[in-house]
């Protein structure tokens, strides 16, 4: 897939959604944070194009409202079993394919916003959300292997300080950059990883480089 990326639109069939439900694989009860037992916010929602290699497939990244931290940085090239359970426990991120899943709410902080697939990011923008191509780091390239030996593919990219809109009656986000907004993991530049063998939804990595 070639690198797109994703701008608000007033459609209410976007190809993503910023603040909306997260898509679950089936049977999977909405994930809580481990340090707080507060239910996961849902911050994006991208659904995936169907590919000579994948079937459709919907990306769901949830996070925290309380912790903001940064995932970690262990030197692992090749991640271990259930690594998806050996993250901070703050986070969590699923790949599932359409039509298997489904849509679970979580508590509303972020506004809904509808998003479609552009070839360039909004003029406007103060940062943008890109999917496909290739990673644009910031530091050193990196690389992971999943833990089933597959290579992890790049899936999406959202740039440092990117501002997801909060609700009226949302908290401010703590240790986060704006009065208004909300941002992934410190507001680092978030780069995503999945399994290419797609091995299970849940094996998605997520490392930051600012």
């Amino acid at each position: 897939m070639r690198r797109q990326y994703l701008s608000p639109t007033s459609s209410v069939s976007g190809s993503g959604e910023l603040g909306g439900p997260a898509y679950l694989p089936r049977g999977q009860a909405h994930p809580g944070c481990a340090h707080c037992d507060a239910p996961l916010r849902p911050f994006l929602r991208l659904e995936l194009p169907k590919s000579a290699q994948a079937p459709a497939q919907v990306l769901s990244v949830l996070m925290c409202a309380g912790h903001n931290e940064i995932p970690c940085f262990e030197p692992w090239r090749q991640l271990p079993p259930a690594y998806w359970d050996q993250a901070e426990g703050h986070w969590r991120a699923y790949l599932v394919e359409a039509g298997t899943g489904h849509e679970s709410e979580g508590p509303a902080c972020l506004q809904r916003q509808p998003m479609a697939w552009t070839a360039e990011p909004a003029a406007d923008a103060d940062g943008c959300i890109a999917v496909g191509g290739e990673p644009q780091w910031l530091q050193d390239p990196e690389a992971f292997t999943c833990a089933c030996g597959a290579p992890m593919h790049f899936v999406a990219q959202v740039s440092d300080s990117y501002r997801f809109a909060q609700t009226p009656e949302a908290p401010e986000q703590p240790d986060g950059p704006y009065a208004d907004g909300y941002v992934l993991f410190l507001g680092n530049e978030v780069y995503i990883f999945a399994c290419s063998a797609r091995c299970d939804p849940r094996a998605v990595w997520i490392t930051v480089q600012n």
